[in-house]
Protein backbone atom coordinates (compact mmCIF):
# COMPACT_ATOMS: atom_id res chain seq x y z
CA UNK A 1 0.00 0.00 0.00
CA UNK A 2 3.14 2.19 0.26
CA UNK A 3 2.54 5.42 -2.12
CA UNK A 4 5.82 5.17 -3.59
CA UNK A 5 4.44 2.38 -5.72
CA UNK A 6 3.46 4.86 -8.00
CA UNK A 7 6.55 7.23 -7.94
CA UNK A 8 7.81 8.37 -11.23
CA UNK A 9 8.99 10.89 -12.94
CA UNK A 10 6.97 13.50 -11.92
CA UNK A 11 8.09 13.26 -8.44
CA UNK A 12 12.01 13.56 -9.87
CA UNK A 13 10.95 16.73 -11.59
CA UNK A 14 9.57 18.21 -8.34
CA UNK A 15 12.38 17.45 -6.13
CA UNK A 16 14.42 18.27 -8.91
CA UNK A 17 13.02 21.45 -9.51
CA UNK A 18 13.09 22.92 -5.60
CA UNK A 19 16.98 21.28 -5.67
CA UNK A 20 17.43 23.41 -8.78
CA UNK A 21 16.09 26.49 -7.20
CA UNK A 22 17.84 26.09 -3.61
CA UNK A 23 14.81 27.11 -1.74
CA UNK A 24 13.98 24.55 0.63
CA UNK A 25 12.42 26.68 3.52
CA UNK A 26 8.71 27.21 3.37
CA UNK A 27 8.86 30.53 4.54
CA UNK A 28 10.90 33.81 4.10
CA UNK A 29 13.17 34.96 1.28
CA UNK A 30 11.03 36.39 -0.28
CA UNK A 31 12.57 38.25 -2.77
CA UNK A 32 14.65 35.26 -4.12
CA UNK A 33 11.74 32.91 -4.54
CA UNK A 34 9.50 34.95 -7.07
CA UNK A 35 6.85 33.76 -5.99
CA UNK A 36 7.22 30.12 -5.73
CA UNK A 37 5.89 28.75 -2.18
CA UNK A 38 5.50 24.49 -2.71
CA UNK A 39 3.88 24.26 0.57
CA UNK A 40 1.25 26.70 0.62
CA UNK A 41 0.45 25.46 -2.78
CA UNK A 42 0.24 22.09 -1.37
CA UNK A 43 -1.76 23.42 1.12
CA UNK A 44 -4.24 25.54 -0.56
CA UNK A 45 -4.65 22.16 -3.64
CA UNK A 46 -5.52 20.11 -0.37
CA UNK A 47 -7.82 22.81 1.44
CA UNK A 48 -9.77 22.57 -2.39
CA UNK A 49 -9.67 18.88 -2.67
CA UNK A 50 -11.18 18.32 1.21
CA UNK A 51 -13.46 21.41 1.01
CA UNK A 52 -11.96 23.02 4.09
CA UNK A 53 -11.65 26.72 4.72
CA UNK A 54 -7.99 26.44 5.93
CA UNK A 55 -5.20 23.32 5.73
CA UNK A 56 -1.90 23.33 7.08
CA UNK A 57 0.77 21.07 6.11
CA UNK A 58 2.96 19.88 8.87
CA UNK A 59 6.09 17.39 9.51
CA UNK A 60 4.21 14.17 9.94
CA UNK A 61 0.72 13.39 11.08
CA UNK A 62 1.73 13.24 14.57
CA UNK A 63 2.76 16.65 14.43
CA UNK A 64 -0.93 17.70 12.50
CA UNK A 65 -2.64 15.65 15.53
CA UNK A 66 -0.65 17.77 17.89
CA UNK A 67 -1.10 20.82 16.64
CA UNK A 68 -5.03 20.27 16.41
CA UNK A 69 -4.94 19.65 19.83
CA UNK A 70 -3.05 22.89 20.81
CA UNK A 71 -5.44 24.62 18.46
CA UNK A 72 -8.38 23.82 20.16
CA UNK A 73 -6.36 24.85 23.58
CA UNK A 74 -6.20 21.35 25.14
CA UNK A 75 -4.38 22.05 28.62
CA UNK A 76 -2.32 19.44 31.00
CA UNK A 77 -5.43 16.94 32.59
CA UNK A 78 -7.71 17.49 30.17
CA UNK A 79 -9.59 14.61 29.09
CA UNK A 80 -9.15 13.44 25.48
CA UNK A 81 -11.65 10.35 24.18
CA UNK A 82 -10.59 8.13 21.41
CA UNK A 83 -10.37 4.52 20.11
CA UNK A 84 -8.12 1.83 21.54
CA UNK A 85 -7.77 0.35 17.92
CA UNK A 86 -5.55 3.16 16.31
CA UNK A 87 -1.78 3.78 15.21
CA UNK A 88 -0.16 4.82 18.60
CA UNK A 89 0.63 8.35 17.40
CA UNK A 90 -3.07 9.23 18.22
CA UNK A 91 -2.73 8.38 21.81
CA UNK A 92 1.09 9.93 21.87
CA UNK A 93 -0.16 13.07 20.49
CA UNK A 94 -2.97 13.71 23.51
CA UNK A 95 -0.10 12.50 25.74
CA UNK A 96 2.69 14.90 24.52
CA UNK A 97 0.01 17.75 25.32
CA UNK A 98 0.04 16.36 28.89
CA UNK A 99 -3.72 15.20 28.39
CA UNK A 100 -5.24 12.29 29.54
CA UNK A 101 -6.25 9.85 26.72
CA UNK A 102 -9.63 8.10 27.69
CA UNK A 103 -10.08 4.57 25.67
CA UNK A 104 -14.39 4.36 23.85
CA UNK A 105 -14.67 0.75 22.99
CA UNK A 106 -15.54 -0.04 19.16
CA UNK A 107 -18.48 -0.84 17.28
CA UNK A 108 -19.18 -3.59 14.35
CA UNK A 109 -17.43 -1.21 12.12
CA UNK A 110 -13.91 -1.45 14.36
CA UNK A 111 -14.54 2.40 14.88
CA UNK A 112 -15.59 4.08 18.01
CA UNK A 113 -18.61 3.73 18.99
CA UNK A 114 -20.79 6.96 19.66
CA UNK A 115 -22.78 5.77 22.42
CA UNK A 116 -19.12 4.41 24.20
CA UNK A 117 -17.82 7.77 23.90
CA UNK A 118 -20.89 9.53 25.39
CA UNK A 119 -20.70 7.52 28.34
CA UNK A 120 -17.52 8.72 29.10
CA UNK A 121 -17.62 12.30 28.51
CA UNK A 122 -16.94 13.96 32.20
CA UNK A 123 -16.60 17.68 32.74
CA UNK A 124 -12.70 17.23 32.23
CA UNK A 125 -13.78 15.83 28.44
CA UNK A 126 -12.47 18.69 25.83
CA UNK A 127 -12.06 16.96 22.83
CA UNK A 128 -13.17 13.61 21.18
CA UNK A 129 -11.06 11.76 18.60
CA UNK A 130 -12.71 9.52 16.02
CA UNK A 131 -10.37 7.59 14.18
CA UNK A 132 -11.48 6.51 10.30
CA UNK A 133 -9.39 3.08 10.63
CA UNK A 134 -8.30 0.86 7.61
CA UNK A 135 -9.77 2.66 4.99
CA UNK A 136 -13.28 3.45 6.79
CA UNK A 137 -15.20 6.11 8.31
CA UNK A 138 -16.29 6.60 11.55
CA UNK A 139 -19.95 7.36 12.16
CA UNK A 140 -19.38 11.19 12.13
CA UNK A 141 -22.96 12.22 11.97
CA UNK A 142 -23.38 10.74 15.48
CA UNK A 143 -20.11 12.86 16.56
CA UNK A 144 -21.29 15.72 15.53
CA UNK A 145 -24.48 15.56 17.57
CA UNK A 146 -22.43 14.44 20.07
CA UNK A 147 -19.98 17.66 19.66
CA UNK A 148 -22.95 19.98 19.43
CA UNK A 149 -24.91 18.27 22.58
CA UNK A 150 -22.17 18.76 24.78
CA UNK A 151 -20.35 21.91 23.51
CA UNK A 152 -16.93 19.60 22.76
CA UNK A 153 -14.42 19.82 19.78
CA UNK A 154 -14.85 16.67 17.77
CA UNK A 155 -11.12 16.06 15.91
CA UNK A 156 -11.29 13.66 12.93
CA UNK A 157 -8.21 11.51 12.89
CA UNK A 158 -7.69 10.58 9.11
CA UNK A 159 -4.42 9.75 8.90
CA UNK A 160 -4.98 6.58 7.35
CA UNK A 161 -7.90 7.58 5.42
CA UNK A 162 -6.60 10.28 3.04
CA UNK A 163 -8.77 10.54 0.10
CA UNK A 164 -12.02 8.75 1.51
CA UNK A 165 -15.36 10.13 2.33
CA UNK A 166 -18.46 10.56 4.62
CA UNK A 167 -21.62 10.79 2.39
CA UNK A 168 -19.96 12.78 0.00
CA UNK A 169 -17.63 14.96 1.86
CA UNK A 170 -14.04 14.37 2.65
CA UNK A 171 -13.25 12.82 5.39
CA UNK A 172 -10.67 15.41 7.79
CA UNK A 173 -13.15 18.44 6.60
CA UNK A 174 -15.86 16.91 9.24
CA UNK A 175 -15.03 18.07 12.84
CA UNK A 176 -13.69 20.79 14.33
CA UNK A 177 -10.19 19.90 12.81
CA UNK A 178 -9.30 16.82 10.65
CA UNK A 179 -5.80 15.39 9.86
CA UNK A 180 -3.99 13.74 7.24
CA UNK A 181 -0.62 11.70 7.18
CA UNK A 182 1.80 10.90 4.20
CA UNK A 183 4.18 9.01 5.64
CA UNK A 184 6.29 6.04 3.96
CA UNK A 185 3.34 3.54 4.75
CA UNK A 186 0.15 5.41 3.43
CA UNK A 187 -1.31 5.42 -0.04
CA UNK A 188 -0.11 8.67 -0.88
CA UNK A 189 3.13 9.82 0.72
CA UNK A 190 6.00 12.47 1.05
CA UNK A 191 8.34 10.88 2.83
CA UNK A 192 7.03 12.41 6.14
CA UNK A 193 4.17 14.31 6.23
CA UNK A 194 1.19 15.57 7.59
CA UNK A 195 -1.91 18.12 7.18
CA UNK A 196 -4.54 19.71 9.72
CA UNK A 197 -7.69 21.29 8.42
CA UNK A 198 -9.77 23.78 9.91
CA UNK A 199 -12.93 25.54 9.36
CA UNK A 200 -12.16 28.09 12.24
CA UNK A 201 -10.13 31.63 11.28
CA UNK A 202 -9.16 31.61 15.22
CA UNK A 203 -8.32 28.03 15.07
CA UNK A 204 -6.48 28.02 12.22
CA UNK A 205 -4.27 31.08 13.40
CA UNK A 206 -3.13 29.52 16.38
CA UNK A 207 -2.03 26.38 14.61
CA UNK A 208 -0.18 28.07 12.30
CA UNK A 209 2.03 30.26 15.13
CA UNK A 210 2.43 27.31 17.43
CA UNK A 211 4.07 24.66 14.50
CA UNK A 212 7.12 27.18 13.53
CA UNK A 213 8.34 28.89 17.22
CA UNK A 214 5.20 31.17 17.31
CA UNK A 215 5.86 33.01 14.04
CA UNK A 216 3.10 35.20 12.81
CA UNK A 217 4.46 34.74 9.17
CA UNK A 218 4.06 37.71 6.61
CA UNK A 219 5.17 38.09 3.30
CA UNK A 220 5.53 41.89 3.89
CA UNK A 221 8.47 40.69 6.65
CA UNK A 222 11.36 38.24 6.23
CA UNK A 223 11.84 35.49 8.93
CA UNK A 224 13.68 37.97 11.34
CA UNK A 225 11.62 41.19 11.27
CA UNK A 226 8.30 38.67 11.66
CA UNK A 227 6.37 39.10 14.56
CA UNK A 228 6.14 36.36 17.78
CA UNK A 229 2.32 35.25 19.20
CA UNK A 230 4.41 33.38 21.48
CA UNK A 231 6.08 29.66 21.94
CA UNK A 232 5.66 26.84 19.43
CA UNK A 233 7.93 24.27 18.42
CA UNK A 234 9.42 23.06 15.01
CA UNK A 235 7.11 21.13 13.00
CA UNK A 236 7.28 22.55 9.41
CA UNK A 237 7.12 20.90 5.92
CA UNK A 238 10.39 21.64 3.75
CA UNK A 239 9.44 22.47 0.09
CA UNK A 240 10.71 19.31 -0.98
CA UNK A 241 7.95 17.45 0.93
CA UNK A 242 5.40 20.09 -0.55
CA UNK A 243 6.56 19.77 -4.00
CA UNK A 244 5.54 15.82 -3.26
CA UNK A 245 2.66 16.38 -2.23
CA UNK A 246 1.51 18.20 -4.73
CA UNK A 247 2.57 14.86 -7.26
CA UNK A 248 0.76 13.27 -4.44
CA UNK A 249 -2.76 15.00 -4.84
CA UNK A 250 -2.38 14.70 -8.64
CA UNK A 251 -2.32 10.93 -8.44
CA UNK A 252 -4.98 10.74 -5.28
CA UNK A 253 -7.60 9.51 -7.65
CA UNK A 254 -5.50 6.76 -10.08
CA UNK A 255 -4.46 5.54 -6.50
CA UNK A 256 -7.82 4.93 -5.17
CA UNK A 257 -8.97 3.71 -8.15
CA UNK A 258 -6.70 1.14 -8.58
CA UNK A 259 -7.59 0.48 -4.73
CA UNK A 260 -10.88 0.46 -5.04
CA UNK A 261 -11.13 -1.58 -8.00
CA UNK A 262 -9.37 -4.54 -6.56
CA UNK A 263 -11.23 -4.48 -3.54
CA UNK A 264 -14.45 -4.49 -5.56
CA UNK A 265 -13.48 -7.56 -7.19
CA UNK A 266 -12.66 -9.44 -4.18
CA UNK A 267 -15.43 -8.90 -2.96
CA UNK A 268 -17.54 -10.43 -5.29
CA UNK A 269 -15.57 -13.00 -6.40
CA UNK A 270 -15.54 -14.46 -2.81
CA UNK A 271 -19.31 -13.40 -2.18
CA UNK A 272 -20.99 -16.92 -2.79
CA UNK A 273 -18.68 -18.45 0.26
CA UNK A 274 -20.75 -16.78 3.66
CA UNK A 275 -17.88 -15.05 4.76
CA UNK A 276 -18.80 -11.61 5.79
CA UNK A 277 -17.05 -8.22 5.36
CA UNK A 278 -16.58 -5.66 8.25
CA UNK A 279 -19.37 -3.62 7.65
CA UNK A 280 -18.79 0.19 7.09
CA UNK A 281 -20.94 3.60 8.03
CA UNK A 282 -20.11 5.23 4.21
CA UNK A 283 -18.95 2.15 1.34
CA UNK A 284 -18.73 4.68 -1.37
CA UNK A 285 -16.09 6.42 0.46
CA UNK A 286 -13.46 3.64 1.60
CA UNK A 287 -10.37 3.79 0.44
CA UNK A 288 -9.80 0.38 -0.08
CA UNK A 289 -6.62 -0.12 1.63
CA UNK A 290 -7.70 -3.00 3.41
CA UNK A 291 -9.95 -5.89 3.28
CA UNK A 292 -11.23 -6.96 6.25
CA UNK A 293 -13.25 -10.08 7.48
CA UNK A 294 -15.60 -10.42 10.60
CA UNK A 295 -15.63 -13.77 11.51
CA UNK A 296 -18.67 -15.79 13.96
CA UNK A 297 -16.36 -16.16 16.60
CA UNK A 298 -12.33 -15.56 17.36
CA UNK A 299 -11.90 -19.41 17.39
CA UNK A 300 -13.50 -19.35 13.62
CA UNK A 301 -11.27 -16.81 12.91
CA UNK A 302 -7.93 -18.48 13.60
CA UNK A 303 -9.01 -21.08 11.71
CA UNK A 304 -9.44 -18.82 8.59
CA UNK A 305 -6.35 -16.86 8.70
CA UNK A 306 -4.51 -20.26 9.29
CA UNK A 307 -6.45 -21.71 5.86
CA UNK A 308 -5.81 -18.38 3.88
CA UNK A 309 -1.62 -18.07 4.84
CA UNK A 310 -1.65 -21.89 3.90
CA UNK A 311 -2.80 -20.95 0.97
CA UNK A 312 -0.58 -18.13 0.02
CA UNK A 313 -2.32 -14.85 1.45
CA UNK A 314 -0.97 -12.49 3.83
CA UNK A 315 -3.67 -12.59 6.46
CA UNK A 316 -3.89 -11.84 10.25
CA UNK A 317 -6.10 -11.25 13.26
CA UNK A 318 -6.46 -7.48 14.20
CA UNK A 319 -6.58 -8.18 17.74
CA UNK A 320 -2.74 -9.52 17.11
CA UNK A 321 -1.57 -6.17 15.64
CA UNK A 322 1.05 -4.66 18.50
CA UNK A 323 1.41 -1.46 15.88
CA UNK A 324 -2.73 -0.47 15.69
CA UNK A 325 -4.15 -1.70 19.03
CA UNK A 326 -3.86 -0.50 22.57
CA UNK A 327 -4.23 -3.45 24.29
CA UNK A 328 -0.41 -4.28 23.21
CA UNK A 329 0.58 -0.54 24.34
CA UNK A 330 2.79 -1.80 27.56
CA UNK A 331 3.65 1.75 27.74
CA UNK A 332 0.10 3.17 27.90
CA UNK A 333 -0.50 0.59 30.36
CA UNK A 334 1.73 1.74 32.81
CA UNK A 335 0.34 5.30 32.76
CA UNK A 336 -2.77 4.07 33.82
CA UNK A 337 -4.58 4.89 37.17
CA UNK A 338 -2.04 7.30 38.07
CA UNK A 339 -2.08 11.05 38.49
CA UNK A 340 -1.80 13.30 35.89
CA UNK A 341 -1.56 17.36 35.93
CA UNK A 342 -4.57 17.48 38.49
CA UNK A 343 -6.46 14.40 36.56
CA UNK A 344 -6.55 10.86 37.42
CA UNK A 345 -5.84 8.49 34.55
CA UNK A 346 -8.24 5.33 33.89
CA UNK A 347 -6.73 1.90 33.54
CA UNK A 348 -5.34 0.59 30.25
CA UNK A 349 -4.84 -2.16 31.45
CA UNK A 350 -6.16 -5.27 28.76
CA UNK A 351 -8.99 -6.36 30.54
CA UNK A 352 -10.56 -2.73 30.17
CA UNK A 353 -10.53 -3.04 26.41
CA UNK A 354 -12.67 -6.50 26.73
CA UNK A 355 -15.58 -5.53 24.44
CA UNK A 356 -13.43 -4.04 22.23
CA UNK A 357 -10.99 -7.50 22.13
CA UNK A 358 -14.04 -9.58 21.11
CA UNK A 359 -14.41 -7.84 17.94
CA UNK A 360 -10.47 -7.15 17.24
CA UNK A 361 -10.22 -11.58 17.63
CA UNK A 362 -13.20 -11.90 15.15
CA UNK A 363 -11.42 -9.26 12.46
CA UNK A 364 -9.55 -11.33 9.68
CA UNK A 365 -7.11 -8.78 7.64
CA UNK A 366 -5.25 -8.39 4.49
CA UNK A 367 -3.74 -5.63 2.85
CA UNK A 368 -4.03 -4.39 -0.19
CA UNK A 369 -1.38 -3.01 -2.67
CA UNK A 370 -1.64 0.12 -4.92
CA UNK A 371 -0.08 -1.90 -7.62
CA UNK A 372 -1.67 -5.27 -8.08
CA UNK A 373 -1.49 -7.65 -11.04
CA UNK A 374 -4.10 -9.92 -11.92
CA UNK A 375 -2.28 -13.20 -10.59
CA UNK A 376 -1.51 -10.91 -7.16
CA UNK A 377 -5.45 -10.15 -6.76
CA UNK A 378 -6.47 -14.18 -7.78
CA UNK A 379 -3.86 -15.32 -5.01
CA UNK A 380 -5.73 -13.45 -2.27
CA UNK A 381 -8.99 -14.89 -3.58
CA UNK A 382 -8.18 -18.54 -3.25
CA UNK A 383 -6.41 -17.36 0.00
CA UNK A 384 -10.12 -16.02 1.12
CA UNK A 385 -12.20 -18.76 -0.36
CA UNK A 386 -9.22 -21.18 1.66
CA UNK A 387 -10.34 -19.44 4.75
CA UNK A 388 -13.80 -19.47 4.80
CA UNK A 389 -13.86 -23.16 3.51
CA UNK A 390 -11.98 -23.96 6.58
CA UNK A 391 -13.64 -21.42 9.11
CA UNK A 392 -17.47 -21.72 8.20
Amino acid sequence: MAGTEIFGKEELAAVRDVIERKMIHRYGSHAARNGIYRVEEFENRAREISGARHALAVANGTAALIVALKGIGIQPGDEVITSPFTFIATVEAIVACNAVPVLGDIDETLSLDPASAERLISKRTRAIMPVHMFGAAADMDRFAELGKKYGIPVIEDACEVVGGTYKGRMLGSLGTCGTWSFDPNKTLTVGEGGIVFTDSEEIHSRMDCYHDHGHIHSKEHDRGAEGKSGLGVNFRLSELQGALGLVALQKMDYALGLLRSAKKRILEAVSDTGIVPRPTHNDEGDTASHVIFMLPSAESAVKFRDAAVSAGGGCSIIADNTWHYAKHWKALESMGEKDWFGARTPSYAPASMAQSDGLLARAAMFGLNIIMDDSSVEKMIRAIRAGAGAAL
